[in-house]
């Protein structure tokens, strides 16, 4: 299990205003093969108004709000997939 925190990674990020972005270094090993954006706060929000496209290389995630709406607390969910697999 150890292993499997060299290949995810999870980031917390405060709310995001509407047409808004946000950006951090990954730190995992490549490129993403894929990044799930999750609402992760329990406070009242019309997130069917936000709409997240996540941006990511070997080094960076891009997360941005196209919605018309401020998000909630958001976790971005970062995978290494196939060195997992292999």
């Amino acid at each position: 299990m150890a292993l499997l925190g060299s290949f995810i990674q999870v980031t917390t990020f405060a709310a995001l205003a509407a047409e808004a972005s946000t950006s951090f270094a990954h730190g995992l090993p490549a490129a993403p093969d894929f990044v799930i954006v999750v609402g992760a706060s329990t406070r009242s929000s019309n997130v069917s108004a936000n709409f997240f496209n996540a941006l990511f290389d070997a080094t960076n995630v891009t997360i941005q709000n196209s919605g018309e709406g401020t998000s909630p607390v958001l976790r971005v969910i970062a995978v290494v997939a196939h060195s997992v697999i292999r």
